[in-house]
């Protein structure tokens, strides 16, 4: 199979020099069957439509905004670095705006590989997150060759004297009118099949360190008319791309492992509690509600 990395719609804005409208539509752009089974991992607030199936690690977290968590269809909780599903699970897996985020990169793709048949990734390119990083960004990274290179940074700021510089006039040009109009140029992009090709070239660097409080909040009452009309617009969009029907279908225990002893024993509904399952192999008992399971927590 030969992904196509770009749609026809795509293209079209690409050759007339609108950039920034070509990859407003790159979300819609799974390229993908339609029976395949797609997993987005680090969904958050907005998810992919086309995905099937969401993970991520927080219901809320200062790494979104405090946004909240959208859960309109099977929904897991748990981290890529140990992805709670069986081996193959997934056709398809979008990892869009989450592995700068990780603390070990070699165990996120590894994951990635084992559990997906093929995926695509999508990050902040160096150059951008080096003059204007992000707190709780861990990783610079860039594609070379379709090698994806990844530099693991010391602090969440590595270059203060750089990012003031860029940041007391620079910014006013290249932001607006270089890099809001030129998103490709600024964003990683990497497709994959059965193998991610990655190279992390300074893999003795820790990157364990703390992120330092955001004051950035979001808070649905705070927007303006704008804002909110905004944002019912896309859960409306959300609703009427995504395979609603089929997603209601999508029994997650037919999906997931156990998070703490991977055990390939299908996890059963609890006998005490309705909004629990447990793990045969462990006795962990996790929260289960309809379409959500949380694998993070034992209860």
């Amino acid at each position: 199979m030969t992904i196509k990395e770009e749609s026809t719609l795509m293209k079209l804005f690409l050759r007339l020099g609108q950039d920034s409208l070509a990859w407003s539509f790159r979300r819609l752009h799974i390229p993908v069957k339609k029976d395949a089974l797609v997993l987005e991992v680090g969904s958050g607030s907005n998810p992919y439509f086309r995905a099937n199936v969401l993970l991520d690690a927080y219901e809320v977290t200062q790494e979104r905004h405090w946004t909240p968590l959208v859960k309109d269809r099977p929904t897991v909780l748990g981290y890529v670095e140990n992805l709670p599903f069986r081996d193959q699970s997934f056709d398809f897996i979008i990892a869009s705006h989450v592995l700068e985020h990780s603390t070990n990169p070699d165990k996120f793709l590894s994951e990635l590989m084992r559990v997906g048949k093929a995926g695509y990734i999508e990050v902040p390119h160096a150059f951008g997150e080096r003059i204007s990083s992000y707190y709780d960004h861990r990783l610079e990274l860039m594609t070379e060759n379709g090698v994806l290179k990844i530099w693991k940074k010391k602090d969440w700021l590595i270059d203060k004297q750089l990012m003031n510089f860029f940041r007391n006039k620079p910014i006013e040009v290249l932001s607006p009118y270089l890099i809001s109009r030129r998103p490709f140029h600024f964003h990683v992009r990497l497709y994959w099949e059965k193998e991610i090709k990655y190279e992390i070239m300074n893999p003795e660097i820790d990157i364990s360190w703390k992120s330092p409080k955001s004051t950035t909040m979001w808070s649905y009452d705070d927007l303006n008319f704008i804002g909110k009309l905004k944002t019912n617009v896309l859960r409306v969009i959300r609703s009427v791309f995504s395979q609603k029907k089929r997603n209601r279908k999508i029994n997650l225990l037919d999906l997931v492992r156990c998070h703490f002893c991977h055990s390939e024993k299908r996890l059963e509904e609890s006998n005490v509690k309705t909004d629990e399952v447990v793990c045969k192999g462990c006795g962990g008992h996790f929260r289960h509600a309809e379409g959500f399971v949380d694998l993070i927590t034992k209860n």
